[in-house]
């Protein structure tokens, strides 16, 4: 049976990308997105890769998320991988003291609870399937290079999300596998299409994370570089 991907943020970046390749690889594609036109135009450019759909997906409204979750599941009984890879960085340039709850509590949703609440929503699926929770995250280390405030507090629980599924997953025989990939620099609308060296592109992005989901190695619980390796907060 062909495995379907459900890819949230997929109509743009780095997740137009990682559903391009996925469909390459032979999945069907559900594309969740927010916009109907801009999803719409991304499930156009996707369908010569193969058998691609659009979802209408607003991760930021969490009490949304468990009926949409609902509909995907009869839909798409077969789904076996999600893609968290919708998110928002918030004001990169402010000073940590300088956001306003608000402005945090905006990214933190987006961010970990829409992830949560949506992997949580379609876990039994998922699981039925014997399938993969995979999220697209950062570093939460600051360092004298990279310290957004909010997109690191925003990302820090989705850390650790991914770490304690993949332990407690482990503890209750759940043939269900969870990850997270740390991409490092990427240029995409996010960072203002900020360019430098080290930096790949959108397409190099999804192209590597599509090689770590069909490598048939064994990840869960962990959150791993772009090389593969075990990220160590140190």
């Amino acid at each position: 049976m062909t495995k379907t991907a459900l890819v949230t943020g997929g109509n743009k970046g780095i997740g137009f990308e990682i559903a391009k390749n996925l469909l390459i690889n032979g999945y069907n594609v559900v594309i969740g997105a927010r916009d109907v036109t801009r999803g719409n135009k991304a499930v156009d450019d996707l369908s010569k890769y193969g058998d691609v759909a659009l979802q209408i997906l607003d991760v930021s409204n969490v009490s949304k998320i468990n009926e949409v979750a609902n509909k995907i599941s009869h839909n798409y009984p077969e789904l076996a991988l999600l893609v968290n890879n919708a998110g928002i960085p918030g004001d990169m340039q402010k000073s940590a003291w300088e956001f306003t709850v608000k402005e945090l509590q905006e990214t933190y949703t987006t961010d970990f609870l829409g992830a949560y609440e949506l992997s949580r929503s379609l876990l039994p699926t998922i699981e039925k399937n014997q399938g993969t929770i995979f999220s697209m995250t950062i570093p939460i280390e600051p360092n004298n290079f990279f310290h957004p405030f909010a997109y690191l507090s925003a990302k820090a629980p989705l850390n650790i999300m991914t770490k304690t599924w993949g332990l407690e997953f482990k503890e209750q025989n759940k043939p269900v596998e969870i990850f997270a990939l740390m991409p490092g620099g990427v240029t995409t609308d996010l960072n203002n299409h900020m360019d430098a060296p080290g930096f790949k592109t959108a397409e190099e992005a999804g192209r590597l994370v599509v090689d770590l989901i069909t490598d048939n190695t064994d990840r869960s619980g962990k959150v791993v570089n772009f090389d593969g390796t075990v990220a160590e907060y140190v």
